[in-house]
């Protein structure tokens, strides 16, 4: 169908699965939803009197995918869609040879899927990776289990750990791709497939695959001295991904993708993931006055210091709920002023310049943890110490907006509107 997010085509009985969506190919619902009609429309063909050779799995528009929707992921009025992991397991058990051809970039969820296929080839430009772990989350749909199975436990946490993108060259020599193509990366693919097929394929899934574990003392020994390593590290999914990989040696293929499926759906429901997942999208949409991200660390500029400036004003040597009830007043003050769009942009400034923790989502976002009536209630009690406990007006109009400054905004001007 013309405009869907993913299309088939089939040339000299191989089947080439194409997911095309600007920008990035993601994997949201529709993505999800096309991908398992694929899937339907090959275990389909398997019964035909002549049966695919196999399937090419590609990104269109240069890259292969960005991985999943972050609007969708952890939203309980989320579309439905079959679930990566599903589809995942789909893939790997096909009869037929599955070769997953990368260009651009595999990310997340990205990743997982073209794992999952029996065969990679990568375009030399292709990186690889799974950040998940920048969100707060162990991989979702087996990712994790599949990346220790072809390059073994220690380059698997090193890069599940630092959420780090390999190049094709270097996925190349650690083995999570069969090789790098300088030029006719489908064509490369499909003769693969022709190979293979011609070879007599059997199923190879990656997920259960041992020869990267025939010493499992060594794998082991990696696993306890990551331990070590972020023992006391705030950010606790860190251990959840250690124990996964753990897993993935001591527990049969099928139970170690659902521990490692628990671990992620476990750490959906932690708060540190709510705050990084705020934090993810405040960077992205804080305008580039107040921002610069062109570098690895954003840095605020000129006009963003100059909020900051006034943002932490009042809240030098005050601890814990004071400094955090200090900051979201001077912000309130701020958003009704009209000096800045959204709370969500003073928490991107908070974090890159007042040092505010990654994992607290930045003062806006902890306020609403916290609970705003409480906020409002600790300020009437310290505001005769202190004017800047002083409560304002739009601090207490969030009150009546679940603790949401921008709502509680929006609401108040939208009456000016009406009555004015």
């Amino acid at each position: 169908m013309d405009g869907a997010p993913v299309t088939t085509r089939i040339t000299d009985r191989i089947i080439e699965v194409t997911i095309d969506l600007v920008p990035g190919n993601p994997l949201g619902a529709a993505t999800l939803r096309g991908i398992g009609a694929a899937l339907d429309e090959i275990e389909a063909a398997l019964d035909a009197a002549e049966p695919p050779r196999g399937v090419v799995l590609r990104g269109a528009n240069g890259l292969f995918s960005v991985g999943l929707d972050l609007r969708e992921i952890g939203v309980s009025d989320a579309p439905e869609a079959p679930p990566l992991h599903r589809l995942c397991r789909r893939i790997e058990l096909l009869p037929v040879p599955v070769v997953a051809a990368l260009s651009g970039s595999a990310i997340g969820g990205g990743a997982e899927l073209a794992l999952a296929a029996h065969y990679r080839l990568a375009a030399p430009g292709a990186r690889i990776g799974l950040p998940d772990i920048v969100l707060g989350l162990p991989p979702g749909a087996g990712g994790g289990q599949r990346l220790a199975a072809l390059c073994g436990a220690e380059a698997a946490l090193d890069m599940l750990l630092l959420g780090r993108l390999i190049p094709a060259q270097v996925a190349r020599q650690a083995g999570l791709v069969d090789g790098v193509v300088e030029a006719g990366l489908e064509a490369s693919a499909r003769d693969l497939v022709t190979q293979l097929a011609a070879a007599g394929f059997r199923p190879r899934p990656v997920a259960g695959r041992r020869e990267r574990m025939a010493d499992g003392a060594a794998w082991l020994d990696a696993t306890r001295s990551r331990r070590r390593a972020i023992r006391g590290a705030p950010l606790r999914s860190a251990a959840r991904v250690v124990d996964c990989v753990e897993a993935a040696l001591l527990l049969p293929a099928a139970a170690a993708l659902r521990f490692e499926r628990t671990a992620h759906r476990d750490a959906l429901q932690d708060a540190q993931f709510a705050a990084l997942r705020h934090l993810y999208f405040a960077e992205r949409r804080i305008s580039a006055q107040l921002l610069d991200r062109k570098g690895a660390d954003p840095t605020p500029t000129a006009q963003g210091r100059g909020l900051l400036a006034a943002l932490g004003r009042g809240s030098e040597g005050q601890e814990g709920l004071r400094r955090l009830a200090a900051t979201v007043a001077q912000g309130a003050r701020l958003l009704a002023a009209g000096r800045v769009g959204h709370s969500a942009d003073l928490d991107a400034l908070a974090v890159h310049g007042l040092g505010w923790a990654r994992l607290t989502g930045g003062p806006f976002h902890a306020a609403r943890e916290v609970g705003m009536a409480e906020l409002v209630e600790k300020m009437q009690g310290w505001s005769g110490e202190d004017p800047v406990f002083e409560v304002p007006s739009l601090m207490r109009a969030a009150l009546e907006t679940n603790g949401d400054l921008d709502a509680a905004l929006r609401r108040g001007r939208s009456v000016e509107i009406r009555t004015g």
